[in-house]
């Protein structure tokens, strides 16, 4: 079973063989301070305090954006998320969707973002019906308002979301969106997400809010 990635049984090989390809990259970490420098696999990295981004970021966005801060965010991270992809399936060589989709809860997971649970709902397909639902048990933006005091009567994780849905739209090749629907950063039990074609996503957090009673 994997080691980073909660799933229903019938993802777990994909998840497993994901594990196999991105470990490798994040065990060849080098910190040179002499040099200014942070690498993984010889690519430059940046490590940033989770209370900075989470919430330092967004409250200067929203004194310059207002309401529109979170979509400024949520952006950030959809292009970081397909950058990233792209840049691991350019450097794996993996083609299929499925396999494409698994490697990013894993790099999601060694990056310090959070760790992934994919519920039994899920069924990406390659198509309009692609269906995603998933929980972010440990999220940095979530955790950094909870340990600030900090509440919210409205989802805090754009970062998060918009990373993944990035990814998945570069894995399966479909303009995919992600919208979160429970919090805990709101007092919630779970920071839970739906991501669905963006045509379809009203829909499909509908059906999921039913299925949960939320």
């Amino acid at each position: 079973m994997p080691k980073y990635v909660n799933c229903p049984d019938h993802f777990a090989p994909l998840f497993d063989l994901a594990e196999d390809l991105i470990v490798p990259y994040f065990d060849d970490f080098k910190r040179i301070p002499e040099e200014g420098s942070i690498t993984v696999a010889s690519e430059r990295y940046v490590v940033y305090r989770a209370e900075s981004m989470a919430i330092a970021m967004k409250e200067q966005l929203s004194s310059v954006l207002g309401p529109g801060a979170g979509v400024v965010i949520y952006q950030i991270g959809k292009a970081t998320g397909a950058a990233d992809a792209r840049y691991y399936f350019k450097k794996s060589g993996v083609q299929d969707p499925g396999q494409r989709l698994a490697m990013g809860p894993v790099s999601f997971a060694l990056g310090g973002y959070a760790n992934v649970t994919i519920l039994p709902e899920s069924a990406p397909a390659p198509n309009e019906d692609f269906l995603l639902v998933y929980d972010h048990p440990n999220s940095y933006e979530a955790e950094a308002h909870l340990k600030a005091g900090i509440s919210s009567n409205k989802p805090v994780d754009f970062l998060n979301a918009g990373y993944s849905a990035g990814w998945c739209s570069e894995a399966f090749g479909l303009k995919l969106e992600a919208k979160e629907i429970t919090c805990k950063a709101m007092g919630d039990a779970q920071c839970r997400f739906v991501m669905a074609t963006g045509p379809r996503l009203r829909e499909r957090v509908k059906e999921m809010k039913a299925l949960y009673s939320l």
